[in-house]
């Protein structure tokens, strides 16, 4: 047997990150992987995902300028081209992690593993053994149960076409799927998304949300929102979506209708863990499960399912297990939607406070770029600090950075008054939200 002071079952955000720190403190660190390093995040998650929406974004950019006459024709892009671009960027990062991993002395090895008991995992026939435990398996994606699903690409599959989607069908109006929206609607694609809640990202400020989905059905997009899908048939290589309001016949079925925490085949059992219902690992504040040397982090606990979120639980995990107590703070977990345009929250929305709001119309450099979009600012009515924003429009990913840093510390008004911000610069438009809440 293999002995360890700390095992971390999972090599995404979380594990990696666990390792890299926990190895850096000195402990002695064995991270255990399947797949590739970085998890669904890095290999078909949010790193190539970006990476297309990006292309998808520049061509947008250069449709507007033809449209300006400032370039005479938008021109022709290859399909092919711009998915085959993702694999550089994939290894290059891939690469750079077990680089980092082997430098802090981490070991790592490739297979399943699952626990035989509390503290010994067992993979590909070796048992290894630790004082602590982190569990990374991050999450899939669920895989509805209707007649003819098995028509349906996920997100993974998605990221892999070689043809574009003449006309393109998406099941889910949540993260993934408007992202996937933006992006092959901007290739060229006819898309329609399909929700059953009656809005999509229906936890998010509805004013900004109902501004997303302007912007978003103005680029040709159809969002279907209250609509249950009954079935998928295949016709002569034409896929029908059956739904509660009609048919959609498409080219592609993309399901991103949600994930699944990644527990089967862990034998969580033999560690003295009972998986939630929904497949989640329950945690305390201080992310220990019942047994409290072994600890969870990412998709596998549930709540956030971002990789920034399974970052900053990796910090916290590492930190109890050196001895120094200490809890996340969620309030300030920004929640990204990079769509064509982005959405960013942090915090609570004006349901929970008093509203100030600062469109893109009135600042400058947005105006000089030739980009729309809005930020609403929430304060609480009786402390009068910053609880919440959310930001439609370019950059909204970067911007909530401060965003969130106002929200932590509580910024008042005279705050937000003595702070200079650059000029020009769409961060302006944070303060002026701000300074617009009445009470």
């Amino acid at each position: 047997m293999k002995s360890f002071e700390l095992i971390i079952i999972g090599g995404g955000p979380g594990g990696y990150t666990a390792a890299l720190a926990a190895a850096r403190a000195g402990k002695r660190v064995c991270l255990f992987e399947k797949d590739s390093l970085g998890g669904t995040c890095l290999n078909v998650g949010c790193i190539p995902t970006k990476y297309l929406l990006d292309r998808a974004n520049a061509l947008e950019k250069i449709r507007s300028m033809t449209e300006e006459g400032v370039l005479r024709g938008a021109g022709e892009y290859s399909f092919k081209r711009v998915m085959r671009g993702k694999a550089p960027i994939i290894e290059k990062l891939t690469s750079g992690i077990a680089s980092m991993l082997r430098s802090a002395k981490a070991e790592v090895v490739r297979g399943t593993a699952s626990f035989k008991n509390a503290n010994t995992v067992v993979c590909n026939g070796e048992e290894y053994s630790a004082g602590d435990v982190i569990i990374a398996t991050g999450s899939s994606a669920i895989k509805l149960p209707f007649p003819g699903s098995e028509y349906c690409i996920d997100s993974t599959a998605a990221l892999s076409l070689t043809k574009l989607p003449k006309k393109l069908c998406i099941i889910g109006g949540g993260v993934i799927g408007l992202e996937f929206a933006s992006a092959f609607s901007a290739f060229g694609s006819d898309v329609t998304v399909i929700e059953m809640m009656d809005s999509i990202l229906p936890r998010e400020e509805k004013s900004a949300v109902d501004l997303l989905v302007r912007s978003l059905t103005a680029k040709g997009i159809k969002i279907k929102c209250s609509v249950k899908v009954e079935s998928v048939e295949k016709i002569e290589g034409i896929y029908t979506v059956r739904t509660s309001s009609g048919n959609i016949d498409a080219d592609c079925v993309i399901s991103a209708a949600g994930r699944r925490a990644n527990t089967e085949g862990l034998a969580l059992e033999n560690a003295g863990i009972t998986p939630e219902k929904n497949g989640t690992v329950a945690v305390n504040e201080y992310l220990e499960t019942k047994i409290p040397h072994i600890y969870a982090i990412g998709d596998v606990i549930g709540g956030y399912m971002l990789a920034h979120a399974a970052y900053a639980e990796a910090e916290v995990a590492v930190s109890n297990i050196l001895g120094n107590k200490k809890e996340l703070d969620h309030r300030i977990m920004p929640r990204c939607v990079y769509t064509i345009p982005p959405l960013a929250a942090v915090g609570v929305t004006s349901e929970n406070g008093a509203l100030g709001r600062f469109d893109y119309r009135g600042n400058g450099f947005a105006v000089a770029e030739g980009e729309s979009g809005c930020v609403f600012a929430v304060m609480d009515r009786e402390t009068k600090r910053t609880v919440g924003f959310t930001v439609v429009g370019a950059a909204a990913p970067e911007m909530i950075a401060a965003a969130s840093i106002a929200v932590e510390r509580g910024y008042t008004q005279d705050d937000w008054r003595a702070l200079t911000v650059a000029h020009p610069s769409l961060s302006e438009t944070l303060r002026e939200a701000a300074l617009s809440v009445k009470f």
